[in-house]
Formats: C-alpha cells, structure tokens, sequence
C-alpha cells in the first residue's frame, strides 16, 4: 500500500486490517505528520494579519520548518511499513547450509537495525515540534493557540509511540553498544516530554 497516495479513509481502514503494516510506526509518523501541519496552518492563518506585523518573518520560518517536518514524517510512515517487510524477506531466508545460516543471521540483524532506526528518526522529527509548537501558540494568530498546543500534544504522543517501537525492535539486536546508545539517547527525550507539553498547555487555561 502507498500510504503517501492513499486517502486517510484507506490508510486507517489498511491499519485496522489484518495486515501488519501500517503499524504504530506508521501511526507514530502522521501523528508527528498532523502537529506540524496546525504549526503550519498557524503561520499560515497569521500571515497578513493586523497586529502581527512584527512576526511576519518569523511565521515564514516557522511554516517552512513545520512544511519539512510534515513531508518527511509522512515518508518515513512509508518507510516504515518497508523496513517491517525487509525484516519478514529476512526470516525467510534460507538456513540449510552454515553459510547461509551466517547470512541470515547477519541479515536479521541489520533488519532489526533498520527497523528500529525508522521509528527512531520518526521521534527525533517529533520532538522538533515542540518548539515549533511553543511559537505558534505564542506568536502565532491568538485565535489558534489551542491549534498550537494541540500541535505539541500530538508531538508528545508521537515520539513515546515511536520511541515504543525502537524499543522492542532493539530487544532482538545484539550489539550491546548500539542498544546502549540508542537507549541513552531516546531515554534523554523521554525525561523532557513531560515538561515541555506542560509549558506548552500552561499558555492557556
């Protein structure tokens, strides 16, 4: 399925299937893909507006980053349904040899990499959300804030719900170092979720 052609109609429908892809790591990257887009339709709503004049650069800025988040999320929603297929041709390959034993082996491995790389990136691009969020709603056209806010809150649900996937598709990688690594950086985020989604919905009470 082409999640970047299909109409949202079909994408959740494909998703509630019996088929395994779209998964939470597509899932993960349209929620990122949905909180730029009102970071974007802030900027968007604010451009030309009376008593905003002194923002109008900023919210140019500010649309192009949210525009790049947008499209590079809903690609890595692809990429993620692919990843999950490569690691499926990798269990599927023959063992009846040492030889090709070493090969599947070390092909799972590299699969299990990859698919913990994608939703990991999903997260990264996530989490640059939050500043965007926070000058949307405190910048951007006042009668959006709480499109602003709503834009952080789906931040803050797509990088656990990425992060989630990274890992337990670390949990079968056998580089110690690497699951380290990748452990450390994800748990460095994961401590700032909560603060930074709660400075973002203190603006408005």
């Amino acid at each position: 399925m082409d999640l970047l052609t299909s109409s949202i109609k079909d994408f959740v429908a494909a998703t509630a299937s019996k088929e395994p892809t779209p998964g939470g790591g597509a899932i993960a990257a349209l929620t990122a893909a949905t909180g730029a887009a009102l970071v974007e339709m802030v900027a968007n709503l604010t451009f030309g507006k009376k008593g905003y004049e002194d923002v109008q650069d900023e919210m140019h800025e500010l649309q192009h980053k949210a525009e790049a988040i947008r499209e590079k999320a809903l690609s890595l929603a692809q990429a993620d349904a692919n990843v999950f297929n490569l690691f499926m041709d990798a269990l599927g390959l023959p063992k009846n040899t040492d030889e090709e034993k070493l090969a599947r082996t070390v092909s799972i491995q590299q699969a299990y990499k990859d698919a913990a790389n994608v939703p990991l990136e999903i997260g990264l691009i996530s989490y640059e959300i939050f500043e965007l969020a926070h000058v949307a709603a405190t910048k951007g056209n006042q009668n959006l804030i709480t499109d602003g806010i709503i834009a952080a809150i789906n931040a803050r649900a797509a990088v656990k719900a990425a992060f989630l996937n990274v890992r337990i598709n670390i949990s079968g990688i056998k580089d110690e170092s690497y699951v380290a690594q990748l452990k450390e950086q994800m748990d460095r985020i994961e401590s700032e979720l909560d603060e930074k989604e709660a400075a973002i919905l203190a603006l408005y009470k």
